[in-house]
């Protein structure tokens, strides 16, 4: 089964519904389920603009998962990826909603200038918290074993 891994907290908003666009700086045709991990990178103030790290942690208290109870380094859910878009083709439509929130849905990349994608992803089952399966991430798609469909 592919994976893929993401810092929190954007690994459990994708888990909670909360954040059905994960972005990146490349493409993909891989349509399927797939498995979010969290990253072990602990969720840190210091890692992200004032503003928007404190609207992130409102965000996760509204939705009922305070900041102490964030998994690192544990598969949280299980999704469909069902499309992958220029980002640009969606501003428009995300523009001034909850989930433009979660993404940076510009047409570049600001580092790097590559053209900036959006996955698709639909279908969120998460992982029960006591259950969900401790995996070492990767960049990029990695293979995890089968099985963790299973709590999907």
């Amino acid at each position: 089964m592919k994976a893929l891994s993401l810092w929190q907290p954007h690994a459990i908003a994708i888990g909670l519904g909360l954040k059905p666009w994960e972005t990146r700086d490349w493409a993909t045709d891989y349509r399927g389920p797939l498995a979010i991990q969290a990253a072990k990178k602990v969720f840190h103030e210091k890692d992200y603009e004032w503003d928007w790290f404190r609207e992130a942690k409102q965000r996760l208290s509204d939705a009922g998962v305070p900041l102490w109870k964030l998994d690192y380094g544990k598969v949280v859910c299980i999704v469909d990826l069902v499309d992958c878009v220029p980002c640009v083709s969606i501003q428009p439509k995300l523009k001034g909603t909850p989930q433009a929130f979660w993404g940076d849905f510009s047409q570049f990349d600001a580092d790097s200038g590559k053209l900036r994608y959006a996955f698709k992803l639909e279908n969120v089952r998460l992982i029960p918290e006591k259950e969900r399966p401790e995996i070492r991430g990767m960049q990029g798609f990695f293979e995890v074993p089968n099985e963790i469909a299973l709590w999907g």
